[in-house]
């Protein structure tokens, strides 16, 4: 856990001086991303090297490269995240928003963290269903990237919503992706959990906080109601499509 932190402060540290002396927010999402990259192949070098061990790192590695690299390309074309146009000039507000993501990253990595530190089992039953669901969030999640992005890179769709695609299934289907990742990966670390190793399931409950009621779907309904808000399709579309699971929220 203290070399995690360690590695996760610095990297977090490095992305907080270069937003602050730059106002530039260019290496948030990377930053964010780049951490869960390096941290699982330092804890998987200095762990007992199973294929387990291995098996769980590509699930992290892989994410995190998908995720950074989406984001980063994303933010290169924007030029600028408008969430932090509060924050950006502010030195306090800026600096909390970073000790929160770090915060984050330790959090959602708990499991991996006790995972490692421990003689990793065989793989199992459990592990392969959890592969399972973590490839399906995986999936999920970069396919709405994929639909997304394309959408709003026609000319023809300024000014419109997407709500095609999974985007017709559930409002926020790559939400709904990145939770089911993580959910994966806890269920991944649980053949070696003892009874105080399960206040890991802080990590996948985390997320879901950070992304129903934080930083994800609260920012997002603003930013779309703002824009939207006043054209019937779109008020049709949010009565009649669900934020994350179909027919349930």
């Amino acid at each position: 856990m203290l070399h995690a932190s360690i590695i996760t402060l610095i990297l977090n540290l490095i992305g907080f001086l270069f937003g602050w002396f730059k106002q530039s927010d260019k290496l948030t999402d990377l930053i964010y991303s780049l951490s869960f990259f390096v941290v699982a192949i330092f804890l998987y070098l200095n762990s007992s090297k199973t294929v387990t061990a291995l098996l769980l790192t590509i699930m992290i590695c892989c994410w995190a490269v998908r995720l950074g690299s989406y984001l980063f390309w994303r933010i290169n074309k924007m030029k600028k995240d408008t969430r932090f146009d509060d924050r950006r000039p502010n030195f306090t507000s800026l600096m909390n928003f970073w000790l929160l993501q770090t915060g984050s990253i330790i959090i959602i990595l708990i499991p991996a963290i006790i995972f490692y530190s421990k003689p990793n089992v065989e793989l199992q039953l459990i592990q392969l269903v959890a592969m399972a669901i973590w490839l399906l969030g995986f999936l999920l999640e970069s396919i709405a990237d994929f639909q997304k992005s394309s959408f709003k890179s026609k000319p023809q769709h300024k000014g419109k919503f997407i709500s095609t695609g999974l985007w017709s299934i559930v409002r926020y289907p790559n939400y709904l992706g990145e939770i089911l990742c993580w959910i994966g990966v806890f269920l991944f670390c649980t053949p070696v959990f003892i009874t105080g190793n399960w206040i890991a399931v802080v990590s996948p409950l985390w997320i879901v906080i950070l992304l129903v009621f934080i930083s994800g779907i609260p920012f997002l309904e603003k930013s779309s109601m703002e824009k939207y808000g006043p054209l019937v399709s779109f008020q049709e579309y949010v009565k009649h499509t669900k934020k994350l699971i179909p027919g349930i929220y």
